[in-house]
């Protein structure tokens, strides 16, 4: 029987992708007795990210277009001859075939997201699931959320109320847990979980009204006094005991027996619980020490029975009691739940919107209880094989809704699951690592109608393989973490071990060398995150100076975005570039904040907060001299505002500005603040032109826009810059870089998360769920065992993230982190970066390879074409940019230009030394620049200029010129002078700035921002020069 039901397990660089791609090309070729030319059609290719859709769609293209010219491109004929029984003529022939189909049919290349074909069943399914066929889909939960908690909070009465008390104490207990108040943004966030998968079976009508929550919170403090009460009384009973038979501190391990009952019952509750060292002694019948008299042990020995039951009694009652506290203490969050979730079902059925979230719960309902057949016939077409990659972030409905359709196709069709439950690192989304690790069983499938039937023919069919070839990393890392994590897995409980079984990988097709450096920073005297800063600049900079490597070949890889921030500030004052999505955020522009109050301004001309914005921003780059405090004051008034503007030159006229459309009113804005170009400003208007394309011109509705979007708005930075990349592990999933490095101790990592129990067989069965707050007093609850396992995943999920972050880098892999403090207790468990590392070693550092290795640079094809760029945001300079088009495609003469200022700038920037400018002018006549009658005009310029005593010294052969040359900072602020001059005799750089019309302060600052940039690139003897050159000729040294 062949076995048609293909597992991989692999492993981080061992050819994932690889190998899904010439599965699908293989039975793609091999086709069915019908043929092969669209048989790939049958094929249909799951992925999790339209990325990853998108690099599996190219793989195959690219593959089958090298076979069908019968090149063996990465050596893949050889596999695909063996998988397919084909001889090397007939793959190349087949291959053209599909090859030239596929080109004609793209859309019918079946590679889509899980979400995709979640949605098509769902379309498919939209009568049976109770959905109109016209809904509109929400793949923003927060689109959701933010208006039902607007609409709730609506609700709150001043006169109270049960719905507004249970809000404020929601508010109260975030506060007194050392959160934020802002009840607003609580409950967006809190209400992010109630779209989460796993939640649904303790919502789905388990959940109270307000009212019955305030009657179990009655019963529960009733119960909470009673059990102190008896706490109380225990404690009275032991003492009179301890007295009675003449025990004293002295008969106890370090007196903790007697000294809890005595002393720590009669303090308020958070000393009842015995400590851990108290419950070990207990437990381990470790009453007393060796040393003690034989008459303490004698007594001790005599008692022993009634001393234990005093103290079971006691752990019974704390179990009781953290029980009660845990479900009191979030009394108000499961109160507020139900309230929102009311909202949630309103909203969306008066909005007629649907949540993708929500698919995979409605579609469980019934695709999992209908024959697979009976599904076939509704989705109107039949896949004979199917491939799934990364299982094991696959959710256990997104599995159990596909579960149909693969066992029936097992009969005359393969398909395949890929996945590393070692890069298990979304389980907030609702990702099962263990249904990966258990199949072929299916992993709580207890409720499906069909699992029998199911789980039987998955067995029957399950095939095997691992992938333990490691094609990414050099042989000393491979070597590293192979050794690395078969020491650390031990960390891991008994039931989840095994997910790390057999991670070691094989080396036979890895490049020699490799370099790995773990060190460990920090005491009293000296914060080690400060070191380690310090510490990853000075590499980077060894790197790039002595090791051949480029700074887009280092990546840096944090366990949060916080991290990820700090970094990259750090780096940017080291003069170091970087690329990150959280530090390139459009709100992060001064100018572009500038830009949202004047708008905000427009809006609201009293809105003091945005007038003070534009006010300071004026005082630090054009008002220099002014009095801030008497700005301040001005801006008070409108009229004061007003005066203000116009001292900086700045004429806005809000009723003309509010009749332009949105994106015109953004650059008339840039334009009247004289804003230079700044790659922040033109993302802010792509952004800008993207939001009155889809939603108008409504200025109100952009500031609510952006006000819910400035968090996520970034620069999309073009591939291939050279700059550091600094991101999150779970970002850097799938990626690989020539240098990784791994910061700090992960101490802003989640700990526990809040976990949702059932509590049905508690509390008089009067809770049927509940969420708890995840903390160490639940280890002697009800809730234990959820506590325990939570807990268990959680060190799972870093233990996961370390391996995906050690498996990124090709040939270096620096871990910087923190000394462990002496006697630090069960550091182990914590999941701190240090605990990992203190359980493969205790001496630091540890260097492995050569670290004097050289980055051999590989030849990397361009495809580039220059763009001129503009300095300003005039819609005058916008049109004249159609003539420099046609000027690079020669379609026509240009008109004689008018504008005598631009012409002789123009003509300047090709002029780098005084001989050259006859030559220039003569050239550029030549090709059409200005007509015969304006030829001697433009000479006498270019010599009145050139022959000035102030001018002359700077276009003689004394120095290397530049002109129009981009200076980019860090930040990715760019600078373009007109003229940059470096003397060839001593350090002296001198700047030109050619400027047209009037004199403005802004001109000064302008050159003066130029002079600060290449200051900031080492440069100190640096001097500005402005020349002014309309109809009388200007300059002005500053």
């Amino acid at each position: 029987m062949t076995k048609n039901f293909q597992i991989y397990r692999s492993s981080a660089g061992s050819g994932k992708t690889y190998t899904l791609s010439l599965s699908f090309i293989a039975l793609a070729l091999k086709g069915n007795h019908f043929g092969y030319e669209d048989y790939y059609r049958k094929i249909l290719a799951i992925t999790f990210t339209n990325k990853a859709a998108s690099e599996m769609k190219e793989r195959i293209l690219e593959y089958l277009e090298s076979l069908s010219i019968e090149k063996d491109k990465d050596g893949i004929l050889d596999w695909l001859m063996k998988e397919t029984g084909f001889d090397a003529s007939k793959i190349y022939m087949r291959s053209a075939v599909v090859h030239r189909h596929i080109l004609h049919n793209y859309a019918d290349l079946g590679i889509s997201t899980i979400d995709k074909f979640t949605y098509k069943i769902v379309r498919t399914f939209a009568s049976d699931l109770g959905l109109s066929h016209n809904f509109d889909l929400e793949m923003d939960t927060y689109k959701i959320i933010q208006p039902i908690v607007a609409l709730l909070l609506s609700r709150m009465s001043d006169s109270g109320g049960e719905l507004s008390d249970a809000l404020v104490n929601f508010a109260m207990q975030k506060a007194e847990d050392g959160k934020s108040i802002n009840i607003e943004k609580d409950l967006e966030v809190f209400s992010v979980q109630l779209f989460k998968e796993e939640v649904s079976q303790f919502t789905d009508g388990k959940l109270l009204s307000v009212k019955e929550c305030m009657l179990v919170k009655k019963d529960l403090q009733k119960s909470k006094k009673d059990i102190a009460q008896k706490v109380d009384d225990l404690a009275d009973r032991v003492c009179v005991f301890f007295d009675k038979n003449g025990f004293t501190k002295e008969h106890f391990n370090r007196g903790a027996f007697y000294n809890h009952f005595t002393i720590n019952l009669a303090k308020d509750d958070s000393k009842w619980l015995p400590t851990d060292t108290l419950i070990r002694y207990t437990a381990n019948d470790e009453w007393y020490t060796k040393s003690k008299s034989q008459d303490i042990k004698d007594l001790v020995d005599a008692y022993k029975t009634q001393l234990q039951n005093f103290f079971v009694e006691l752990m019974d009652l704390m179990s009781d009691y953290n029980s009660v506290n845990a479900i009191l203490k979030n009394i108000y969050s499961i109160a507020v739940l139900n309230e929102l979730i009311a909202e949630i079902r309103a909203y969306k059925k008066e909005n007629n919107i649907e949540q993708i979230s929500e698919f995979n719960k409605k579609i469980h309902k019934v695709v999992t209880n209908q024959p697979s057949s009976f599904i076939y016939e509704r989705l109107g077409e039949r896949y004979n094989h199917y491939l799934i990659d990364e299982f094991q972030d696959t959710s256990l409905l997104q599995w159990q809704n596909i579960l149909p359709l693969i066992t029936d196709s097992l009969d005359y069709g393969k398909s395949m699951v890929v996945g590393d439950g070692k890069q298990s690192i979304y389980r907030w989304r609702g990702g099962e690592v263990e249904q990966f690790f258990q199949l072929p069983q299916i992993y709580r499938g207890d409720d499906l109608m069909f699992k029998v039937d199911w789980e039987r023919k998955l067995k029957e069919h399950e095939n095997v393989q691992n992938l333990n070839h490691n094609f990414r990393s050099r042989k000393n890392i491979i070597f590293f973490n192979n050794q690395f994590f078969e020491s650390v897995k031990t960390l891991l409980p008994q039931n989840i071990i095994d997910i790390y079984k057999g991670s070691e990988q094989d080396t036979t097709f890895s490049k020699d060398g490799g370099y790995v450096h773990v060190e460990l920073f920090g005491d009293k005297d000296n914060d080690f995150k400060e070191l380690i800063l310090d510490k990853i600049a000075t590499e980077i900079k060894k790197l790039v100076a002595k090791y051949n490597y480029s700074f887009k070949d280092v990546a840096i890889l944090c366990n949060s975005r916080k991290s990820v921030a700090l970094i990259a500030e750090s780096l940017s004052a080291n003069q170091i570039p970087v690329i990150s999505n959280e530090g390139l955020l459009l709100y992060k522009s001064e100018k572009v904040n500038v830009l949202i109050s004047l708008l905000m301004y427009l809006q609201n001309p009293k809105d003091k907060i945005a007038k003070t914005v534009i006010a300071d921003y004026l005082y630090f780059h054009v008002l220099v001299g002014e009095n801030q405090h008497d700005l301040n004051l001005n801006i008070k008034s409108e009229e004061g505002f007003v005066e203000v503007l116009q001292k900086a030159n700045v004429l806005i006229n809000p009723l003309e500005l509010l009749q332009e459309p949105l994106y015109e009113m953004v650059e008339q804005l840039i334009r009247l603040f004289s804003f230079d170009e700044d790659v922040y400003l033109n993302f802010f208007l792509d952004v800008t032109l993207a939001f009155t394309e889809k939603k108008g011109s409504s200025l109100s509705e952009f500031l609510i826009w952006w006000e819910e979007r400035k968090t996520k708005e970034a620069i999309v930075i073009p591939e291939g810059t050279d700059a550091v990349q600094i991101m999150t592990i779970h970002k850097s999933k799938g990626l690989a870089f020539n240098v990784v490095m791994i910061p700090f101790n992960w101490e802003d990592r989640v700990r526990t998360n809040d976990i949702w129990v059932d509590s049905s067989a508690h509390f008089n069965g009067k809770l049927p769920s509940a969420l708890i707050g995840g903390n160490k007093k639940l280890e002697h609850s009800y809730f234990n065992k959820d506590y325990q396992k939570e807990k268990e995943l959680t060190l799972l999920d870093s233990l996961n993230k370390l391996y995906v972050a050690m498996t990124r880098p090709k040939e270096r892999l620096y871990i910087f982190s923190k000394y462990l403090p002496k006697n630090l207790k069960d550091y182990e468990t914590k999941g701190n970066l240090n605990s990992f590392l203190y359980k493969y070693d205790d001496a630091f550092p540890i260097i492995e390879g050569d670290s004097e290795m050289m980055h051999e640079k590989k030849a990397e094809p361009t495809n580039t074409f220059s763009v001129e760029k503009r300095k300003k945001l005039d819609w005058r300079e916008v049109i004249s940019l159609k003539h420099s088009a046609e000027e690079v495609w020669d379609t026509e003469t240009l008109n004689v230009k008018r504008d005598w200022g631009k012409l002789l700038h123009y003509t300047l920037a090709e002029i780098h030394y005084a001989n050259q400018a006859e030559e220039v002018i003569t050239q550029l006549f030549k090709i059409g620049k200005f007509d015969k009658d304006d030829l001697k005009k433009l000479t006498e310029n270019v010599n009145n200029l050139l022959n000035d005593e102030k001018v002359k010294p700077y276009f003689s052969d004394n120095w290397i010129v530049k002109t129009e040359r981009e200076i980019l900072m860090e930040n990715g602020k760019t600078y373009i002078p007109d003229r940059l001059l470096f003397s060839k005799i001593t350090d002296e750089i001198v700047v030109i700035d050619y400027k047209t019309g009037l004199e403005k302060d802004a001109h000064e600052n302008q050159i003066t921002e130029y002079a600060d940039a290449l200051g900031k690139m080492g440069k100190k003897n640096i001097k500005r020069i402005l020349i002014y050159i309309s109809d009388e000729i200007k300059i002005k040294e500053l």
